[in-house]
């Protein structure tokens, strides 16, 4: 890497630090992993949120982000996860929720395990042996459901196998915090009942069969991640074709509609507007492993 890019700079009236200019590094691995592979196996993927607001307004990251976000097809997003455990060698690791107990069915992450990068829920339901390296967000979009009766099914049924799983990480919290809040035990009873007859990958299998159950769309979106919020819904063909645009030092695969994508999502994406991660990253260090940064942390 060109020591130049680690030099601190203001972008945007905004003081890019040296650190973060590492952690960026970092995720641009993660995402030169994640590209290597799609091209291999004919693997689409797009920026998505942030990334590509980035990718199309800095030719780069956002100068006040500290991720990248990238979404698939859920056909493609289901190949890329039985694909990417085998492709990825130290110290990269593939994580979902059947590569990492305990992870949610959202959405899956490459990580690097030579890095930090703890958010509030890995840091709420970890243990000493998952993995909280720096990382990049791959999110599966699935089709919405048209027709009135249809759409109210495919939302019931996300619902109903939603319960189970927020349970269960509820239940990981309080083992984790040592204490029971009041509000949690509705959903950690629903996880108990459920727990006799699957186990948690499970349940994520149900849920996302749940969320992919649309045979009649012209739209998809996150559904698991934010379910049917109009914010994260588009019309397919939008994402029909991609075209690669210049990303740091880089490249990233950005669907030719960003200009659609970008309105609906942030309306007039020219103005800055300067927001906290997402994230809520509450440490991160990508210079040293997570094993050896969180020791007294995690337990």
């Amino acid at each position: 890497m060109n020591e130049v890019f680690y030099k601190e700079e203001v972008r945007c009236g905004h003081i890019v630090t040296s650190q973060m200019k590492r952690l960026w590094d970092v995720e641009i691995g993660c995402l030169t992993e994640l590209k290597r592979i799609c091209e291999k196996h004919g693997i689409k993927y797009f920026a998505s949120g942030g990334t590509l607001l980035g990718a199309i307004r800095h030719k780069g990251f956002i100068p006040w982000d500290d991720d990248v976000d990238v979404v698939m097809m859920a056909d493609d997003y289901f190949r890329f996860c039985e694909i990417a455990p085998k492709e990825l060698k130290h110290p990269y690791f593939f994580q979902d929720f059947n590569t990492e107990p305990g992870f949610g069915p959202s959405k899956a992450r490459i990580r690097n395990s030579e890095t930090t990068g703890c958010t509030k829920f890995d840091y709420e339901i970890a243990d000493e042996n998952y993995n909280c390296g720096c990382f990049i967000d791959i999110f599966p979009m699935f089709g919405v459901e048209k027709g009135t009766f249809r759409l109210f099914r495919q939302k019931l049924l996300r619902r109903f196998w939603i319960l189970p799983i927020a349970g269960y990480e509820m239940w990981k919290k309080s083992q984790r915090q040592g204490k029971l809040k009041l509000f949690m035990l509705p959903f950690i009873v629903f996880w108990m009942i459920f727990s006799l007859f699957t186990d948690h990958k499970g349940l994520c299998r149900h849920f996302l069969k749940a969320c992919g159950i649309a045979n009649h769309y012209d739209e998809v979106g996150l559904l698991p991640f934010s379910g049917f919020n109009r914010k994260w819904i588009w019309k397919k063909e939008w994402y029909r074709d991609n075209v690669d645009m210049p990303f740091e030092f880089t490249d990233i695969s950005c669907p030719v509609e960003y200009d659609l994508i970008l309105r609906q999502q942030f309306g007039d994406y020219s103005v800055f507007v300067k927001s906290d991660s997402n994230h809520t990253m509450m440490l991160w260090d990508p210079d040293t492993p997570y094993k050896e940064k969180m020791i007294g942390i995690l337990r």
